[in-house]
């Protein structure tokens, strides 16, 4: 019998036409993508307030950390007009001090800034983009972990997983510190570097354009600052490893990959670093040895790769991948054999013992679990079993999906041990788990109902919960661990590190101030002082000048106040910088300006407000 069906070329089969139109074909995609839109835009609007409530109350600027303040510091020197490849701070250690920031975060935040002077003048634009640089930062956040717990389930409840990934993302406290407002500092564009770099290189085998993307991603995120060196490293060996796993399946993306990690970081070196400094041995950032890292291991790729298209055997990949990555590291070592040290090994020990051992980023899991035992669970419980779950997950995924499991495996488990040796780490631990903990679920979960199951699953393992867990077992752990230290949380403006704090020293004449470390930053972005101490590694001859002076006796700190032409003495009374200058010299001079001591090379300064900032000018005429 002959059939009147319709037909249709090969591959391609009838469905029934309704009146409704396409959009009925797919009512079970299009409802569940505009709800998502909108959850996702409520869960960012209501973060970003709470974020920004604080600012709201005390003011944009006296939000920003130290860090934030000499940001803003250099932006405004940069839209004043110092030159692209100056990255002196010349009013820090006068006559001044090369810094080890980038340039990539200071371009947006002047052009920002710069945009909005039109509209809400010079002020007004600054304390605008200190809200909004961090805001829309914390939004594509929210985006790329959605995005990438998309990516890494198959099948039913995607929308589900990505909403439960920016749930956990809302609730990473350890990372959310760095996208409220007044945040300017460069961790907020890693982080969402990271999660670019993580995204893309998941998906390195199925795009040549995910592979050119996942290269220049980390070739930001290192052209930044070096944080992030170690998880972008494991992933650059898992995608080699892939590359000698799967071979020509693959070879042309990983060749892509290489091509764009080599091109980017030899583009933004010429960019960011004048000719001179290229080929310097600057291990603390973006330079020359970075710069060998990147593109060596980009050129490595490419040459597996190009022999892989040429004669493709396991062995052959195996054999010029060690050749080229042990050529690579014996150049590294050879050229740079400092680089393997810590980048604070040349601090002086007293400016080790009264400022780097208290810097809460620094600090390593066994120094926290010394002072701070609660808080463990919080800064290490969420990361460490996403990182278990998706170690599971896997091992069961799908072959298909093996690889961006690998990758992001590696990625968390590098960013875990980070935290372990300093605290810094944590925080990038946590946003990054945040799609990879509700994808872990989904893939454990696959044969039973999630929906809600899921959305109760991370908020009972957010970092939130297990901080909650910390703070109330604390009466339990503090007999347990017993811990004879704790890490005393500042208030800035108690502890005068806030700019409204230090504003009084802008009516005093220009001059030379010796403070202590952490009001560095401050002064510098509420006067047009220069300052001899900041919190920065590199400042070890500043920050030693300041800590001699404060610990001298009046006869010795004479000298050091003619040799360094100081002109203010600043101190905090009260704060725990003057009580750190009382335990090391308690007839030093800060000891004695604190009881009321005053030598005769100095006269105190009347700063017409009432608080703990006190200042003493120094005396050219004699006593």
């Amino acid at each position: 019998m002959k059939s009147n069906a319709p037909r249709f070329p090969d591959g391609l089969r009838a469905r029934p036409v309704t009146p409704a139109g396409p959009v009925a074909l797919r009512p079970e995609i299009m409802p569940g993508t505009a709800n998502l839109n909108i959850m996702t835009l409520v869960l960012w609007a209501a973060v970003a307030l709470a974020l920004a409530a604080p600012s709201i109350k005390s003011g944009v600027l006296d939000a920003m950390s130290t860090d934030d303040a000499m940001r803003l510091v250099e932006v405004r020197d940069l839209i004043a007009g110092q030159g692209w490849f100056d990255l002196m701070q010349h009013r820090l250690d006068p006559p001044g001090l090369p810094m080890h920031w980038s340039r990539v975060i200071d371009v947006p935040l002047a052009g920002l800034i710069l945009a909005l002077r039109p509209l809400l003048g010079s002020d007004g634009a600054e304390a605008a983009a200190l809200v909004l640089w961090p805001t829309l930062l914390f939004g594509a956040a929210l985006l790329l972990v959605a995005a990438i717990a998309r990516r890494m389930v198959d099948g039913a409840n995607r929308h589900v997983t990505q909403l439960a990934g920016m749930t956990l993302a809302a609730l990473s406290a350890p990372a959310l510190i760095h996208f409220r407002s007044g945040a300017i500092d460069h961790h907020n564009v890693q982080m969402v570097l990271l999660l670019c770099f993580l995204f893309f290189a998941s998906g390195i085998e199925q795009s040549r354009v995910n592979a050119a993307l996942a290269g220049l991603s980390a070739a930001l995120s290192l052209a930044v600052g070096l944080e992030m060196l170690p998880a972008i490293a494991a992933a650059c060996v898992a995608t080699s490893g892939l590359l000698i796993w799967r071979g020509s399946a693959v070879s042309r993306q990983v060749g892509v990959f290489g091509a764009a990690l080599t091109g980017s970081s030899v583009l933004l070196a010429a960019l960011l670093l004048p000719p001179h400094a290229i080929g310097m041995p600057v291990c603390d950032a973006f330079g020359a040895p970075a710069l060998l890292l990147m593109a060596g291991g980009g050129v490595s790729l490419m040459i597996v790769s190009g022999i892989d298209l040429w004669r493709s055997s396991m062995s052959t990949r195996i054999a010029v991948t060690a050749v080229t990555g042990l050529g690579l590291l014996a150049t590294f070592f050879k050229l740079f054999p400092g680089c393997i040290a810590s980048p604070y090994a040349a601090v002086d020990p007293l400016v080790t013992s009264v400022w780097l051992d208290h810097v809460a980023e620094t600090m390593s899991f066994q120094t926290v679990l010394q002072l701070e035992p609660q808080k463990i669970p919080g800064f290490y419980g969420f990361p460490v079993l996403t990182l278990l779950l998706a170690v599971t997950a896997m091992l069961r995924a799908a072959p298909r999906f093996q690889f961006r499991w690998i990758v992001a495996v590696v990625m968390l488990a590098a960013l875990v041990a980070i935290s372990i040796w300093q605290m810094r780490g944590a925080a990038a631990a946590a946003i990054v788990a945040a799609p990879i903990l509700p994808a872990s679920l989904a893939v454990l979960w696959s044969a039973r109902e999630q929906g809600r199951k899921l959305l109760l699953a991370v908020l009972v393992a957010s970092p939130a919960s297990f901080a909650a867990v910390g703070l109330a077992a604390r009466p339990l752990i503090d007999r347990i661990v017993k811990p004879e230290l704790a890490m005393v949380e500042l208030d800035a403006a108690s502890s005068c590190r806030t700019v409204s704090s230090l504003a009084p020293l802008a009516e005093l004449a220009r001059g030379r101030v010796m403070a202590p470390i952490d009001l560095g930053p401050a002064i510098l972005a509420a006067t047009d002082h220069s300052v001899f101490a900041a919190p920065y590694h590199r400042n070890n001859g500043g920050n030693l000048a300041m800590l001699q002076l404060m610990t001298a006796a009046p006869p010795a700190a004479r000298q050091i106040v003619s040799d360094h032409q100081v002109d203010y003495i600043v101190i905090c009374t009260g704060s725990l910088e003057q009580g750190d200058f009382v335990k090391l010299a308690p007839d030093g001079l800060a000891a004695r300006l604190g009881r009321g001591e005053v030598p005769d090379f100095l006269r105190p300064v009347d700063l017409r407000l009432p608080g703990k900032l006190v200042a003493w000018r120094v005396r050219r005429d004699g006593p």
